[in-house]
């Protein structure tokens, strides 16, 4: 399960301690005090090879992107902002889009320059969200990560082995096969919450438990986050949809449109499972409601029906003389007075229950 609530406490306390400060000029860059150390790994793609250069300097990858047609340039750590600086320069990125990228509260979003497209999304991998900053235009792209691991595993084994279309295509292609891995790792994510949704109003109808409305609690706030990710998402890839740059041909753009479709189904079913989420709270208090009615209903028969029984027994144990007159004390003296007076108790009883059963209060 992907830790969206905490990792956003967490993320809250770290841009309080690093954001810049007010009036502080447009484009500057503020590293985070707790930031990964920043390593990068460059790949070249064209003519149906693959060239990988694992922990290479800047110089190498663009050593490397003078030899191939496609150069991928993944920065992962963002604790460097020298290096963040120095790759923005090497590719014509904007101050501002530079600054996006080191405060990593962004919202998704895409932005588009002359020369290339920004794109920022929310990545769920290594148990936690992160930020993603991706620019693509000719011949390049370059992602920036908060940390290490990703959801890119799917693309680089297609690279490995020689996938043609992430060879011969242009630089949008890798994009949008980033982006799809990156939205396509939504889906376990959201499939769970179903399974976990399931499974508790299966508990809910079984027997009522006090931990299931905190998890449910929970569980909403998960979604609740989510809606904050996909949402963005949606207008981002619509936004690259509406692209008309030399960068993006129409035919990637179908591509794109089916990764919007993807993240259109994402919105809708986690939508469902957060109104469900609420809807289960709602069902587990009207439950939990209507068994403390039967535990109240059950105690008001019972004392109901011991009243009468405990009256007739307060008034036979009154301490009269029998001695005195026979009417003191009914049945006191009698041989049978016992039998006598548990019969009437159980008629009594009895006649109550019956009464009750009529009423269909039991």
């Amino acid at each position: 399960m992907i830790d969206l609530t905490g990792h956003n406490k967490r993320k809250r306390k770290r841009e309080a301690a690093k954001r810049s400060a007010i009036g502080a000029p447009p484009g500057q860059l503020v590293a985070d005090p707790q930031a990964s150390q920043s390593r990068l790994t460059a790949i070249g793609l064209g003519d149906g090879a693959a060239k990988r250069l694992e922990g290479c300097t800047l110089v190498e990858a663009l050593a490397l992107r003078e030899t191939c047609p496609k150069l991928w340039l993944d920065c992962t750590g963002l604790a460097d902002i020298a290096l963040v600086e120095q790759i923005g320069a090497a590719f014509g990125l904007h101050p501002l889009a530079l600054e996006d990228v080191v405060n990593t509260d962004q919202r998704p979003k895409c932005e588009v320059y002359e020369t290339y497209a920004f794109v920022v999304l929310r990545m769920l991998a290594g148990g936690e969200g992160e930020q993603l900053a991706l620019f693509f235009g000719t011949g390049f792209v370059v992602t920036f990560q908060e940390r290490a691991g990703d959801a890119f595993a799917p693309v680089r084994k297609r690279i490995d082995k020689g996938a043609p279309r992430l060879s011969s295509g242009g630089a949008d292609y890798l994009a949008y096969a980033l982006i799809d891995a990156v939205v396509d790792a939504y889906f376990p994510v959201v499939d769970g919450h179903g399974t976990r949704l399931d499974t508790i109003e299966d508990a809910i109808f079984g027997d009522i438990d006090a931990v299931q409305v905190p998890e449910l609690h929970a569980m909403r706030r998960e979604l609740f986050v989510m809606r904050r990710y996909l949402r963005p998402t949606r207008d981002a890839l619509s936004a690259i949809l509406r692209l008309d740059r030399p960068f993006l041909t129409t035919e990637t753009k179908i591509y794109f449109a089916d990764v919007q479709d993807h993240c259109d189904q994402l919105v809708d079913l986690n939508d469902t499972y957060r109104e469900t989420a609420s809807g289960l709270i709602d069902l587990h208090m009207t439950l939990s409601a209507a068994k403390t009615n039967e535990v109240i209903n059950l105690l008001t028969i019972v004392s109901t029906i011991f009243i009468p029984l405990s009256f007739l027994a307060g008034v036979w144990g009154m301490n009269f003389d029998p001695s005195k007159s026979v009417w003191n004390m009914p049945l006191t003296q009698s041989p049978i007075g016992y039998p006598i007076a548990l019969t009437m108790m159980a008629v009594i009883a009895g006649g109550l229950l019956l009464f009750f059963r009529r009423k269909r209060w039991i």
